[in-house]
């Protein structure tokens, strides 16, 4: 299997981790509680033959800052917006699992324009 390099943004002052891979359009992964970028180790490079596939590590989570604050769902899905600004993705598909998937929720109730 083929390991995907890590890259990091920072974001509000916090070192956020990211794997990236392909072109197209953009899909992010988002991974669970205790998960990492690492979740998604055995379908992102499949995806990146047809897209621009983006799997963060969440504040808190795999390589990324860990600082106290808010770790709460909306907390996660504004990290989020501001993580894809930073890429300068303006729109996207958004995948999560577990946790990730009720943060992927709340990013497109809060931030339905992505």
């Amino acid at each position: 299997m083929r390991s995907i390099a890590l890259s990091h943004v920072v974001i509000h002052g916090h070192d956020v981790s990211f794997r990236r891979a392909g072109e197209g359009e953009a899909i992010l992964l988002i991974h669970g509680l205790a998960g990492s970028s690492r979740t998604w180790q055995a379908v992102q490079p499949g995806l990146a033959t047809g897209f621009d596939v983006i799997a963060p590590n969440l504040l808190g989570h795999g390589e990324s800052a860990k600082p106290t604050g808010d770790y709460s769902l909306g907390a996660f899905a504004s990290g989020m917006r501001d993580f894809l600004a930073a890429l300068g993705v303006a729109q996207v598909t958004v995948v999560g699992e577990s946790f990730g998937g009720g943060v992927a929720m709340q990013l497109a109730v809060q931030h339905p324009e992505l």
